[in-house]
């Protein structure tokens, strides 16, 4: 069987807005992005998975970052919703594209080319003509369970600034926006109890 052409994602093209501000209530209150996973904090494995993109992380905790490329920004106000997290991190990016992910979703990054070429931010092998790419604003996953992933997701930078205005839910940004879809196979799920993240890279 012949594989689809290799996609080619451009990190000078793309920044990376981590999600990292949660009250994680079911965590115990305490800070996601340091729970450990298998030896290495989860903000760890999500900075390696886009390891070479510019990256802002959103926070309310302040977490410990020692990569000088990867800039710290403080929700403000703290822990006020994704909406208003995803604004600030925007606010900082330059690049055409803004791919959305969360501290607790460490193998998200992994659907970065799917979602590039979705979206038509990305370079195939077979230098096809993409003249006629629809004009999506964003490219989401959709879980293997069928549901919506709003926070998975790679945008236009320019579209992403309008639509991450004011509150609510984070479904709520894709009002109005032309999307495309990728499916999920697993690697977009979200940890979400001390347990889930010990039963998956043990304790």
């Amino acid at each position: 069987m012949t594989s689809g052409p290799t996609i080619h994602v451009d990190p000078a093209n793309i920044t990376v807005v981590v999600l990292a501000g949660g009250r994680a209530t079911r965590m115990g209150g305490v800070d996601k992005a340091c729970v450990d996973a298998g030896g290495h904090r989860l903000i760890d494995r999500v900075l390696s998975s886009v390891a070479g993109f510019p990256v802002v992380v959103v926070s309310s905790r302040n977490p410990t970052i020692d990569d000088p490329d990867v800039r710290l920004v403080a929700e403000d106000p703290p822990f006020s919703g994704p909406v208003p997290a995803i604004a600030r991190g925007v606010a900082e990016v330059e690049t055409e594209f803004t791919f959305i992910t969360t501290v607790d979703a460490p193998r998200a990054a992994e659907f970065l080319p799917q979602l590039a070429q979705a979206l038509g931010a990305g370079r195939t092998t077979d230098d096809a003509d993409h003249s006629s790419t629809p004009p999506y604003d964003v490219a989401v996953i959709r879980s293997s369970e069928g549901f919506l992933e709003p926070l998975i997701a790679l945008w236009r930078t320019a579209a992403l600034r309008l639509a991450a205005r004011g509150d609510g839910a984070a479904k709520r940004i894709y009002d109005g926006v032309h999307y495309a879809e990728v499916a999920g196979d697993g690697r977009e799920k979200d940890f979400d109890t001390l347990e889930a993240v010990a039963s998956e890279f043990g304790k």
